[in-house]
């Protein structure tokens, strides 16, 4: 009798061959500028993602294979399957991976969402919520001791009550804490953030809505582009947990050497994914947000975002190159209407958020880094008069909890 992995094994290979001759696009789905987005595109970004899980199992074996054909592309994992290379959990990312939907974005210079077509329903432009936002001249500040803390590089601490530290850029706008690198040189590239799994806090997304004030999980590049989750309510968007894609536009610095602070007098351009839906406590499995530097198939800032193995979000940010950048991971609360940079948010979480085994890809995703060994990691905090506990266990599980003060 055949064992359940043998079987699970013999379905992957048979869905891998059929794959890349099965992925359709609905008739309707061209871009703004008319361009025909053919079912080659679509199925190369899942062609990457099944490799960048490839490559984090089995390094040597995963070099390459996405620029392959088709057919050849197939050919390469059912090899790997047979000479059984990949562990067991890696073949079901793989699995649920061949059937993900795929969503491209092409952001303009200006920040402007040009078009956004899915692998599965076309057009979908207009499931996207677009919010503006100016940035003052003083809302970013750094602290007398920013310069010091990026030189001598902080470790993230083992405690609860995080005390304001770090540079205190956006305290402005609200409480938050981040985790940034040094910008990508010759020796290493940080091109990305993955976690086993991230959890949405519980959180009045409605009554804080009210107050002007807003929770936020998200990966970011510099600080130009970012990508993740905000608790979203409008007329149009029920209260809920959305993918969110950030542009920051009208910024002059094309590198990492700002280590990515917004500068002022740009402008902060924000859509919201309506019709992709999460309450608070919900789990989202195979968190990955990455791009690719250096590639010269893909000169364009090119930001991939990887959800629950099932959707890939593909943000185009036209304009903007892949050199020399770094990567940022942030828990926040944004305030529009706080009257000071102490004054308390009015509204906390009454369960945490979550990063279960959160590490930065390096090295166009060839290996991984947690952040206590990241030299010279920015580790950023400003409490915004509130309260933020965190508590990280030796499983590299990281706890959030907003509190009100």
């Amino acid at each position: 009798m055949e064992s359940e992995f043998i079987i699970m094994l013999k379905k992957t290979k048979i869905a891998l061959s059929i794959l890349l001759m099965t992925v359709s696009i609905p008739s309707f789905a061209a871009n703004a500028q008319g361009h025909e987005l053919s079912s080659n595109e679509f199925n190369q970004y899942i062609k990457d993602a099944i490799e960048q899980e490839i490559q984090l199992s089995a390094p040597a074996a995963a070099k390459g294979i996405s620029t392959l054909s088709n057919k050849e592309f197939s050919q390469s994992v059912d090899n790997l399957l047979e000479k059984g290379v990949l562990k067991q959990d890696t073949i079901q990312k793989i699995e649920k991976l061949q059937d993900a939907e795929v969503v491209i974005l092409n952001i303009d210079e200006a920040g402007n969402l040009v078009d956004a077509t899915s692998s599965k329903q076309g057009d979908i432009k207009e499931q996207f919520e677009k919010k503006v936002t100016e940035v003052t001249d003083s809302t970013y500040v750094n602290s007398d001791d920013s310069l010091e803390n990026k030189k001598n590089g902080r470790k993230i601490t083992l405690q609860s009550s995080l005390p304001n530290r770090g540079s205190s850029a956006g305290k402005e706008t609200g409480a938050f804490h981040r985790l940034q690198t040094p910008a990508s040189n010759s020796s290493i590239v940080y091109n990305g953030v993955m976690a086993d799994s991230v959890v949405l806090p519980s959180y009045p997304i409605a009554d804080a809505y009210g107050k002007g004030e807003a929770a936020y999980l998200y990966t970011g590049v510099d600080g130009v582009a970012e990508v993740g989750f905000e608790g979203v309510v409008s007329k149009q968007t029920l209260a809920g947990w959305y993918p969110v894609f950030h542009a920051k536009v009208l910024h002059n610095v094309n590198e990492g050497d700002d280590n990515g602070y917004s500068q002022p007098r740009s402008t902060d351009t924000t859509y919201t994914y309506r019709s992709k839906k999460f309450d608070g406590g919900a789990t989202i499995n195979g968190y990955k947000v990455f791009y690719y530097a250096g590639k010269s198939d893909e000169p364009t800032l090119t930001i991939r975002e990887q959800i629950n193995y099932s959707n890939i979000y593909v943000v185009k940010f036209n304009g903007l190159g892949t050199t020399g950048r770094s990567v940022k991971r942030v828990t926040a609360v944004a305030m529009n209407n706080a009257g000071s940079p102490n004054t308390s948010f009015s509204y906390g979480f009454s369960s945490p958020a979550i990063w279960n085994n959160m590490r930065f890809l390096i090295n166009n995703s060839a290996g991984t880094r947690y952040p206590e060994n990241v030299t010279n990691l920015s580790d950023d905090v400003w409490n915004h008069g509130g309260r933020i506990d965190y508590v990280k266990d030796s499983n590299h599980v990281e706890k959030y909890t907003f509190y009100k003060q």
